[in-house]
């Protein structure tokens, strides 16, 4: 059973994810502070850097945004664009974005710029080679599909459903490029309860809302037996006991089971993150007890990637493993279980001094 927990409070709406009661996603977003990947602008280019191919485009916000692309020559000074954000603004660097826009159905992403069918990687076998070929067949000319994996099993007027209401989105998002003047925000994408909504309500979830605005708009989504308005006296994550382990998401250092420890580090260019074995000694040998809490961390690892989102390149020092079958073990381990990641999350290798490099694409990027 997956529930989903939504709150707003103080100019801050959350939501966690949870699967047979284990918190499996956890996302945040601020009021005055709105996160701007997805949106769609009326943009104007200010200036080039040739050497890079990117150019700087005013969007109205306090800084330009970097675009980069191979078709620069065809680019002016002061030249309307309409570009979408794809990566966030990071300290002192402007947000990143992209000339192909996309904008993302219950069921299908419709690229409405690149001649491009796609299926989800979750999806397998047979079924992703008969969405394939739907897909192929339900695809504006010109335009492109990414059939995404809530789709599994949806016959073709479910997913020409989505695609009709992707079309209608574009048609307005073009309307408002020719009617506006630069810069202006034709699209936004930032209503997180709605995109909780599209992203992972399955027929077998249950809402729960603490706020009566938020669930007045959910029950025009899905059906009102689905979603309950949350009126206990606790806050509502405390009453599903997620405050303890919602708090620790924001915590430099966590503690394993074992005792040992594991310390994240954030800069602009990685994540980079510690292993230690603490004050635990174990009641085994010495490489068995790293192996144990290597394998330990590495679980924990691996969760905290989703629930932080964390994005980019990702290198862990993993405690130093002298035994061959046990750098097996754990890089097997590290491959099999960042399966389940959504996000596409690839393991690449250990290095020769020890550090595992994974690379993971973040939902807010």
């Amino acid at each position: 059973m997956k529930k989903i927990i939504i709150s707003h409070k103080n100019g801050a709406t959350c939501a966690a994810v949870l699967i047979e009661n284990e918190l499996e996603a956890f996302y945040n977003s601020r009021d005055d502070n709105p996160q701007l990947v997805g949106n769609i602008y009326k943009g104007r280019v200010q200036n080039f850097l040739p050497g890079m191919r990117a150019a700087f485009v005013d969007i109205g916000r306090d800084k330009n945004v970097f675009l980069q692309t191979n078709s620069l020559q065809e680019f002016s000074m002061g030249q309307d664009l309409l570009i979408q954000i794809e990566k966030n603004a990071v300290d002192m660097k402007g947000a990143r974005a992209t000339l192909n826009a996309s904008l993302a159905g219950r069921f299908l992403i419709f690229l409405p710029t690149l001649n491009y069918v796609g299926v989800s990687n979750k999806i397998r076998g047979k079924e992703r080679e008969r969405l394939h070929a739907l897909a192929k067949k339900i695809r504006p000319s010109g335009a492109g599909l990414i059939v995404r994996t809530a789709a599994r099993d949806c016959d073709e007027k479910i997913l020409l459903d989505d695609l009709a209401a992707l079309q209608k989105i574009w048609m307005e998002i073009s309307e408002r490029y020719k009617k506006r003047k630069s810069p202006a925000l034709l699209f936004s994408d930032n209503d997180l309860s709605e995109k909780i909504i599209r992203d992972e309500f399955t027929e077998d979830t249950e809402i729960f809302v603490d706020n009566l605005k938020i669930y007045r708009r959910l029950i025009e989504l899905i059906p009102e037996d689905k979603i309950i308005f949350y009126e206990g006296s606790a806050q509502i994550f405390e009453a599903f006991g997620l405050s303890e382990e919602i708090s620790k998401l924001n915590e430099r250092e966590l503690v394993l089971p074992s005792g040992g420890r594991i310390v994240f580090d954030r800069t602009e260019a990685l994540t980079a993150i510690d292993v230690n074995t603490g004050k635990f000694i174990g009641r085994m040998n010495f490489d068995k007890t790293i192996l144990k809490t290597n394998l330990e961390a590495a679980e924990l690892i691996l969760k905290q990637l989703k629930l932080r989102d964390l994005g980019g390149i990702i290198i862990v020092d993993f405690i130093d493993m002298d035994n061959d079958a046990h750098k097996k073990t754990l890089m097997n381990f590290l491959r099999e279980r960042a399966q389940f990641d959504r996000n596409k999350t690839k393991i690449i290798d250990m290095t020769p001094l020890g550090l595992v490099e994974i690379t993971r694409h973040s939902s807010r990027r």
